[in-house]
């Protein structure tokens, strides 16, 4: 159980909390729901601070830019736990992985350029590297079918080991009859595959977008999901299963304390002011602060009731958290713990707006608290930098 009153008194407000041995638990507990033969890989952008407690839990990590590897490597992540994905491959980053290791886990390809790169890399440096095609579901990421099979088609690079298909149903996918078309119709693209090319698909890593109900009132029976969820990717059948998941296993693990530090009654209600807000702060699926996230609050005790709109300290209208709700009557000093602030939040606010600090981050873990980040002064980066003339 954490003491958020001990934490925040200890490291004050904004701040964000990771509760690790909750993390963990969130691990296990989804790995229970599937079948044991499935692999687990963590896409470190849904927060990169836990990246380092979930690695004897998990068995890739999906990295999507040359910035999450260098944390990644920072944190002494085996790159051979390590997924290269991305949309924008930067070509010196590309070629100085190939040229200088051969115990990256695997390389995607999500175009017909990033296959030529691989291609003509792998070559150049006579290097064996295992790559993923992913196949789009009808966005920016990945290709289409006429362009994967047209890869399978022409590769005959000795080095370029395609080894299956990388898919990623969207986030927060709350029906499984999508998730079943989904299912079927890349079974039927990998008979057509195995059959008409004579080529094996070996793996299927797949991003099935668990839902995260973030919302007071929000209904789910994630058990009976979980259970009917299962059974349909053992639809793949004996091919080796990488179940891409991130904000699912980030999000219950973290909370976010922000501080009243202003309140007025201006013509339209009372107006809270915190010290943290959308510049930290980012619910999925959030419309103009009209939901309620779950939160609990550390305050005096006070019977009298009011009506608040939560803000935050940016200057912009946008910055509300929390829209005519009613709570027992606030003061300045008073602290929202904001739950399940665990996936991306910490990286998905505009955290650079108005140049405002970020926030310390605390994990807790075996009940000790641990500071891996100190306040940033986001006035260093927005700052113009003029060389001496």
């Amino acid at each position: 159980m954490i003491d958020y009153k001990f934490i925040k008194e200890k490291y004050n407000t904004p701040l964000f909390i990771y509760d690790i041995d909750s993390l963990h638990d969130r691990i296990k507990y989804l790995k229970s729901k599937f079948n044991k033969k499935f692999n687990f890989a963590y896409a470190v952008k849904a927060n990169t601070f836990i990246i380092k407690e979930t690695d004897s839990l998990v068995e890739r990590f999906e990295i999507c830019s040359q910035g999450e590897y260098e944390i990644c490597e920072k944190l002494n992540i085996s790159r051979n736990k390590m997924v290269i994905s991305g949309v924008n491959k930067d070509e010196d980053f590309i070629e100085e992985l190939i040229s200088n290791y051969d115990d990256v886990c695997k390389y995607t390809i999500e175009s017909y350029t990033q296959y030529e790169l691989l291609n003509r890399l792998s070559k150049k440096y006579k290097r064996n590297i295992d790559v993923l095609i992913r196949l789009t579901s009808g966005n920016q990421f990945g290709v289409s079918e006429d362009c994967l099979l047209k890869i399978i088609k022409e590769n005959d690079n000795k080095y370029l080991n395609i080894t299956g298909i990388e898919y990623f149903a969207g986030t927060e996918k709350h029906s499984l009859t999508i998730i079943e078309k989904d299912i079927n119709h890349i079974n039927e693209l990998i008979n057509t595959i195995e059959n008409d090319l004579n080529f094996e698909i070996k793996e299927i890593e797949y991003g099935p977008g668990l839902p995260v109900f973030y919302f007071q009132n929000d209904s789910f029976d994630e058990d009976s999901y979980l259970k009917d969820l299962n059974k349909l990717i053992e639809k793949f059948g004996n091919k080796t299963i990488t179940l891409e998941i991130g904000r699912s296993i980030a999000a219950s693990c973290g909370s976010y304390l922000t501080s009243v530090v202003d309140i007025k009654d201006n013509k339209n209600g009372n107006f809270v002011i915190l010290d943290g807000g959308i510049n930290h702060l980012v619910y999925y699926g959030q419309m103009m602060a009209m939901k309620i996230p779950h939160f609990e609050i550390i305050q005096k005790e006070e019977k009298e009731k009011e009506i608040y709109n939560l803000c935050g300290s940016l200057c912009t209208t946008n910055d509300l958290l929390i829209k005519n709700i009613e709570l027992n009557k606030l003061n300045i000093g008073d602290t929202f713990i904001f739950k399940n602030a665990g996936a991306y939040s910490s990286t998905e606010g505009i955290a650079l707006f108005l140049s405002r600090e970020l926030p310390k981050v605390v994990l807790i873990k075996n009940n000790k608290d641990i500071l891996v980040r100190n306040n940033n002064k986001t006035s260093e980066i927005n700052c113009p930098c003029y060389e001496e003339e």
